[in-house]
């Protein structure tokens, strides 16, 4: 099911499968969020929980049980309640339910919440634990962004556009190895990092070779990464104040804008995909969250519009 919000100046889809953006319009008709078509890709903003990236062999191990999961987690393929709901804001809620019992060993509460503002979209998700033990996860995000977007003049394409970090500083890069699992090193460690070696700081083109699988970034300062449009200015932002890890990645038909269905994606995370030498279990993986009985963990990924 979707309900639409709406106020002066942009209206937000969402879809309670997956509690996820379906699109995200400006009042001039503006997309700023990929809507489609499904052929393309069948995802518009995925919430990933409990696990981003990529999970090696689809499954982990807690206390000797085994648990399955898809590459970026359970919540973007399951139903979630709409609890709240007004013109301008609305709040979903999943919980541990027959489904998830295969998937991740805790109870929980995971809650996504939406506010269409004057600037943009309030976008955050708020994990609770509601086990009697503490929990471990990744949590994050995976919006993407048109580019170009359908109101740019004609012959715009990808080439247009470029990746900016807030303070526009020197990029360290998590090592991927193609499977989009992290490299090791010689003494089978991960992650593993390095300069970037982007030739202006911050600042990453983007052109029709795409991204692969990810470039995956971390030891930033930057409150917020955004898509800037070369030719007129204008900036997406999107929130990353305070998260280990950025991913960015490029996909769609037509990558030089050609198709129309192109579009490039802001990933903050907590959290990494697994390393190539995985044992499988949970308490080896890097970059989870620990979250004792009754606490709560919030993560923002607002998405800020500058004209």
């Amino acid at each position: 099911m979707t309900i639409t919000l709406k106020n002066e100046k942009y209206e937000v889809v969402l879809n309670t499968h997956g509690a996820e953006i379906n699109a995200f319009r400006g009042k001039d008709g503006t997309q700023y969020v990929f809507e489609g078509p499904e052929s393309v890709w069948k995802f518009h903003a995925p919430v990933l929980f409990p696990h981003v990236g990529r999970i090696r062999d689809g499954f982990y191990t807690w206390q000797e049980k085994e648990f399955h999961l898809v590459n970026n987690g359970m919540s973007r393929d399951m139903e979630h309640k709409i609890i709240e709901q007004s013109e301008k804001t609305a709040t979903f809620e999943l919980t541990e339910n027959a489904e998830t019992a295969d998937k991740f060993p805790w109870k929980f509460s995971l809650k996504t919440h939406y506010e269409l503002t004057d600037t943009g979209l309030l976008f955050t998700t708020t994990v609770t634990n509601t086990d009697k033990t503490t929990m471990y996860f990744s949590l994050g995000s995976h919006t993407a962004f048109c580019c170009p977007r359908n109101t740019d003049p004609a012959g715009t394409t990808n080439a247009d556009y470029q990746y900016e970090f807030e303070k526009k500083e020197p990029l360290t890069t998590v090592l991927l190895n193609d499977a989009a699992q992290l490299a090791v090193d010689e003494d089978g460690t991960a992650p593993c990092t390095k300069a970037y070696g982007e030739k202006d700081a911050g600042i990453i083109p983007i052109g029709a070779d795409g991204f692969g699988n990810g470039h995956f970034f971390t030891h930033f300062t930057s409150n917020w990464v955004g898509l800037r449009n070369k030719k007129d200015g204008s900036l997406v932002k999107v929130n990353c104040a305070g998260y280990p890890y950025l991913m960015v990645w490029q996909g769609g038909n037509g990558k030089d804008g050609a198709s129309g269905n192109g579009f490039n994606c802001i990933e903050p995370w907590y959290g990494t995909a697994d390393a190539e030498n995985t044992d499988h279990r949970w308490e080896h993986k890097s970059g989870l969250i620990e979250l004792e009985p009754g606490k709560s963990f919030t993560a923002d990924q607002s998405i800020c519009i500058e004209k």
